[in-house]
């Protein structure tokens, strides 16, 4: 008897988290995950490049790297992908744990001309690829959160939410959600607006 009560509580508790979206105090938890993240792969890449505590001087940011592996023309394109990398490693085992149903790394989305609805593609044409994707439980295209991870170069500080990203954040804006788009750096952190 108490095994078929364990396993309708556990069915409940299933249906349950099935349908939902994360509410304000996971929502939260989210954010503070992703700014921990975002930080530590900054501080990381950077210890491991330039030695402990160091950066790039804001000067070399647009000359090229050199390193054997290029991943970007120039120090900033290079640095912001070996970043995000480390960054998306830390949050996706952080954000697993906790809310493994809920978010989505890097989806490719675009929404259908005739019906509206948000879909995920594999098409470039038409399509967006937000950083993290915070969404209904098991469905991506439902999106509550869309987050993009900035890494400004050197030791910069100036805010991130420049004209470019202006218009990133607005295309976001079409794909819908609970909240506005926002930017995570590690200087400034979560930041919706400009």
């Amino acid at each position: 008897m108490l095994g078929k009560v364990i396993q309708a509580t556990e069915a409940i508790q299933g249906f349950i988290t099935v349908t939902r979206f994360l509410d304000e105090a996971q929502k939260a938890a989210v954010e503070d995950i992703l700014e921990q993240c975002v930080q530590a792969a900054n501080k990381k890449v950077d210890d491991e490049l330039f030695g402990k505590g160091r950066s790039l001087p804001d000067s070399e940011c647009e000359k090229e790297p050199v390193v054997k592996e290029k991943l970007g023309p120039s120090w900033a394109r290079h640095l912001g992908k070996l970043k995000h990398a480390v960054a998306f490693e830390c949050i996706q085992m952080r954000l697993s744990e906790k809310f493994p149903n809920n978010y989505s790394v890097e989806p490719r989305l675009r929404k259908d001309e005739i019906t509206q609805e948000v879909l995920l593609t594999d098409r470039w044409a038409g399509s967006l690829q937000p950083d993290i994707v915070i969404h209904f439980t098991r469905n991506a295209t439902r999106i509550q959160c869309i987050y993009d991870l900035k890494f400004p170069c050197g030791y910069e500080v100036a805010n991130p939410w420049t004209s470019y990203v202006d218009v990133q954040m607005k295309s976001y804006e079409k794909l819908g959600g609970q909240c506005p788009p926002a930017l995570v750096s590690p200087q400034r952190g979560v930041q919706r607006t400009r």
